[in-house]
């Protein structure tokens, strides 16, 4: 009887081995397949002097679908784009979503890595935008809503094995020669301020002390606020640290132009809480922030302004509700899903699919980075 169930149970461990190792067989012939798409964009042509990129963390199509509900109208984040799609996000995790780390380093690199890497994977740097921009001779800056601590903007300004190495991720920024930092995270920073002063920025937490002839640039604020009545000087919104930066780093970089990532970090935050209201805030925020931005990109003409999403957060369900019934309950996860999430282009380009890889956005960002007027 002993020597039966021995048997017995010895076939069931085989069948589940080869079972689970046909599942992910099947998982890592699928992620190869997905790593094998090119990035090249073929008939891109054309030059621009500038290079602006938004992210909107956590931004799935029914966030934005939930804020126009709110907003009385379709955002201007829409309406003003010349070209609109979707971006796949996927990274190398053989199961579940990627993360922020992840996709920020895509964007930035055009290089897919394991969840929780930074502009590195498995020990090497990879070359971000932002470096290839800084060897091209443009200025430029990093803004994020939450501090520029954070896994999006560190994908595009530090290298790490994993994004909460704070320490890595400060000690790269500080001789990264990015001119400008800004964001929230103000009682994180103070603590760094001699540190930040020693590598050459010029450290402020008021947009008072924003000095448009510092060599370089390091703003944290207590918040970012959302809500423009309510805004002061060490409160500012994104759209306004935003305009800042563009027109500091134009006047700074000459002609040789400039590249500058922007992140609104709290669409994702307020999603794994499943908090619609707050959500909805940061929402709104961010098509003001692309609206600004857009705005002064047609003043100075000569500027490429891509707006995106990192990954989908919350699992957000929206069916045409009106704004009085939105409520919490229409998250349906606490944490990213795979959902694709929408690009919108605000320039001219020629040969853009509809649905992209994320990592094909990081090739336009280079291309225009690569190909600009001559000085």
């Amino acid at each position: 009887m002993k020597k039966k169930i021995l048997i017995v149970v010895t076939a069931l461990v085989v069948c589940a081995a080869l079972v689970t190792g046909g599942v992910f067989g099947g998982l890592y012939a699928s992620l190869s397949n997905r790593l094998k798409i090119s990035n090249e964009l073929t008939e891109l042509s054309g030059e621009y002097e500038n290079v602006i990129l938004l992210i909107g963390d956590g931004m799935g199509p029914n966030h934005m679908k939930a804020g126009e509900a709110v907003y009385g109208r379709d955002f201007e984040m829409r309406t003003r784009a010349l070209m609109t799609g979707e971006a796949m996000t996927f990274s190398r995790a053989l199961v579940g979503p990627t993360d922020s780390a992840a996709s920020a380093t895509a964007l930035s690199t055009g290089v897919k890595v394991d969840n929780g890497e930074v502009a590195r994977h498995k020990g090497e740097n990879i070359k971000s935008n932002m470096e290839l921009a800084i060897e091209k001779g443009m200025s430029t800056g990093v803004i994020a809503a939450e501090g520029v601590k954070g896994a999006t903007p560190a994908g595009f300004s530090a290298h790490a094995n994993d994004r909460n190495d704070l320490d890595d991720i400060l000690e790269t920024q500080l001789v990264s020669k990015i001119d400008l930092f800004m964001g929230g995270a103000k009682e994180y920073y103070d603590e760094y301020k001699a540190k930040i002063e020693g590598a050459g920025y010029k450290y402020f937490t008021d947009m008072k002390d924003f000095d448009n002839s510092a060599d370089k640039l390091w703003g944290a604020f207590e918040t970012i606020e959302t809500d423009s009545a309510k805004a002061v000087s060490d409160t500012p919104t994104l759209a306004e640290i935003s305009v800042e930066a563009i027109k500091y780093l134009d006047e700074k970089s000459g002609d040789n132009g400039f590249f500058l990532m922007i992140e609104e970090s709290y669409i994702d935050k307020m999603s794994h809480n499943n908090d619609m209201d707050g959500m909805l805030s940061h929402m709104l925020a961010y098509n003001e922030t692309v609206n600004a931005v857009v705005d002064l990109a047609e003043e100075m003409g000569d500027t490429l302004v891509i707006a995106t999403a990192d990954h989908e957060t919350g699992g957000l369900q929206y069916n045409g509700e009106a704004a009085s019934e939105l409520n919490d309950k229409m998250f349906t996860k606490e944490h990213h899903t795979k959902a694709n999430v929408p690009y919108f282009i605000y320039s001219k380009l020629d040969g853009v699919p509809e649905t992209l890889n994320n990592t094909q956005i990081a090739y336009i960002c280079r291309y225009y980075i690569n190909n600009r007027p001559a000085a």
